[in-house]
């Protein structure tokens, strides 16, 4: 990994080469209404993101140097809202971004499992937070790493009630950052569990020079009113051009089971060879078994490929018989959950990052 050094004598501020600043964002907002809470973080390394703290403090905007990372939508930033908790509203609210977080007690499709009325992706991405912690680096005394610590509350009376404890890391003059969720059952029952990354890629890192990196087996689900055997694993695999096909709603998405390294970990992630860029995304294959990659291709802008490691099920336990769609935790059990983002931008990163691409079993 490339790394930046500072002369600490030389600087008495440490947002004139990175750190954390917290604010809101008032304009530009195309809808207009209230301002929304953010943080922004600068690794000093060229890679700079912001965190909707109104929104379960998720990553939305994202670059490396002049290259944008992440996909937007055209709602921008919007306050959190019950609204957004009903069936598929959580689009009408949704910034896009490159990191945005599903669950805590169930995700995925809108449906109904038993009692429980799932909306899309479940209420943590309309959840605000309250910021625990802010940790700026201070190079003078040799303190690199930063970290900003937020808490996440699903609650409800009588339960479930959930908290997640988010920790976003990373070190000033290093082109990384970590997140670290730890999501505790704080009720008197059992209630449902799930969590999802869902790290939209966006325009120009998404391109028709980029692949997405994984391998294994996975299944194939086709919406766009083709046959899906007509799709083989490199053309899900390899970015389209924008496509007709994708118009509207229509979409395709895998789910994978992809393989994990000698030490239980999944390495995933894009690379562009023409902007001779990448990002990894190195997890626990324990903590999110399993991996969605959603792809929507659409002729007017709306051009996005996702990678989703997973626990739970997206598709609801009547139509999935992982033994994690049934997840649940117990009163008082936690499990906590790691993803780190990495940029690859050096011929040997990129190296790394295409060795770790390999053959997918793609099923229909």
């Amino acid at each position: 990994m490339s790394i930046t050094t500072f002369d600490p004598a030389k600087f008495e501020n440490i947002q004139q080469v990175g750190g954390i600043r917290t604010g809101s964002l008032d304009y530009p907002n195309p809808n207009g209404g209230q301002s929304c809470r953010v943080a922004f973080i600068n690794t000093g390394a060229g890679l700079r993101f912001s965190l909707a703290l109104d929104r379960g403090g998720d990553v939305v905007e994202a670059s490396y140097n002049h290259l944008n990372l992440a996909y937007l939508t055209p709602n921008d930033y919007k306050p959190p809202s019950h609204a957004y908790h009903q069936g598929a509203e959580w689009l009408t609210g949704w910034p896009g971004g490159l990191v945005t977080t599903a669950g805590p007690e169930l995700m995925g499709a809108p449906r109904t499992e038993g009692e429980l009325s799932v909306s899309l992706h479940g209420r943590f991405s309309s959840t605000p937070t309250a910021v625990l912690e802010v940790v700026n680096p201070d190079p003078q005394r040799g303190q690199l790493d930063m970290r900003i610590v937020l808490l996440i509350r699903d609650t409800r009376m009588f339960g479930p009630s959930l908290e997640v404890r988010r920790e976003v890391r990373c070190r000033l003059g290093e082109p990384w950052f970590a997140i670290t969720d730890e999501v505790t059952n704080r009720g008197d029952e059992r209630c449902r569990h799930a969590l999802l990354y869902h790290v939209n890629f966006g325009y120009p890192l998404l391109d028709e020079a980029s692949r997405l990196v994984y391998r294994g087996h996975g299944v194939l689900h086709d919406q766009r009113g083709e046959l899906a055997t007509q799709v083989t694993a490199e053309q899900i695999k390899k970015v389209s051009a924008p496509d007709d096909s994708f118009r509207g709603a229509r979409e395709q998405l895998v789910i994978a089971e992809p393989t994990s390294d000698c030490q239980g970990k999944t390495h995933i992630g894009i690379l562009n060879e023409q902007q001779q860029l990448g990002m990894s995304l190195i997890y626990s294959a324990n903590a999110l078994p399993r991996l969605a990659s959603w792809l929507h291709y659409g002729p007017r802008g709306s051009y996005v490929a996702s990678l989703e490691p997973f626990f739970g099920s997206i598709l609801g336990r009547d139509k999935d018989n992982h033994p994690s769609a049934t997840a649940t935790l117990e009163p008082g059990q936690s499990k906590k959950y790691q993803v780190e983002y990495r940029i690859c931008a050096t011929a040997s990163e990129l190296q790394e990052l295409a060795s770790q691409d390999g053959p997918l079993d793609l099923a229909t």
